[in-house]
């Protein structure tokens, strides 16, 4: 049933946003990986086109200059996060806890280094990631790039001088419908558009690229309001545009459902918020 879904994603909205009184104004965690217990974040920035150059080697010195032995340039949606972590860890424990996470996720391991081996801590801090505070001890770094369908991750975890522990990732989206596919196909649900309506292009791209998909599809519309009538009110009115854009589209198969503002940890700062849920649209 699509409101046991419902519940389930109050429950995981809300166990990330314990730590968001500690967050940067404005940032948020990517879906790609969980966060480390405890930690909050401390550098945040969205690019929704960049180049990137992601570092497959480690940092070598040619005629006295600085650079990686091996970059893949690519295109598409950067997100950037740095997080501390709480004290009483180590970077053998925190690299531990994300690498797993992929390895479950049956990522395409690219390249990896520790220590020394990596080179330069102050090189991956200002010339690779532009963040100073990832500049630490240069035998406690982990570095890892690694891909999943759509998305390209590339990580760091170093510890500084003074002991404090930073975790930094970059998230290069490439293919959204491609990366969406996979969180449904592994999460039972993905967050389609936030303060407005979905882009018909992609969610037709992805609903095609879900065919062979065993489970139903609901698309569920959360919208915030002054009051919960209120709130109500307006995410009916949004998910009869939703279903009049599906009719034209012809994807009237597609079950629309509204919550109004009643799970506000889905909704947390935004006024709109459409998720595509896996399960029976009955209720």
């Amino acid at each position: 049933m699509w409101l046991t879904r419902i519940c389930f994603l109050i429950l995981v909205f809300g166990a990330s946003a314990i730590h968001a009184a500690d967050d940067l104004v404005d940032s948020a965690d990517d879906s790609v990986l969980e966060r480390f217990r405890g930690s909050w974040i401390v550098n945040y920035k969205t690019l929704p086109l960049a180049d990137y150059a992601l570092p497959l080697g480690s940092v070598e010195q040619v005629n006295g200059v600085e650079r990686l032995e091996r970059e893949e340039g690519m295109t598409g949606r950067l997100t950037r996060i740095s997080y501390r972590i709480p004290e009483g860890n180590t970077t053998r424990k925190v690299f531990s806890f994300f690498k797993t996470q992929l390895e479950k996720q049956k990522a395409e391991m690219l390249f990896s280094c520790q220590g020394r081996e990596c080179g330069s801590s102050n090189y991956w801090a200002n010339d690779v990631f532009n963040f100073s505070k990832l500049y630490g001890v240069e035998r406690s770094q982990y570095y890892l790039a690694a891909r999943l369908p759509g998305v390209t991750v590339s990580m760091y975890v170093i510890e500084r001088g003074s002991r404090k522990l930073y975790f930094h990732i970059d998230v290069i989206e490439t293919d959204v419908a491609a990366r969406m596919t996979a969180t449904i196909k592994r999460e039972g649900y993905v967050g389609i558009s936030i303060n407005q309506l979905p882009d018909m292009n992609l969610l037709e791209k992805l609903i095609g690229q879900l065919e062979s998909y065993s489970q139903d599809l609901t698309l569920v519309v959360h919208h915030k309001g002054e009051t919960l009538e209120k709130g109500k009110a307006l995410s009916a009115t949004k998910a009869s545009q939703l279903r009049q854009a599906l009719i034209d589209r012809k994807m009237s198969n597609l079950s629309v459902q509204s919550v109004g503002a009643l799970a506000p940890s889905v909704l947390r700062q935004n006024n709109l918020v459409v998720v595509l849920v896996a399960g029976s649209s009955s209720l």
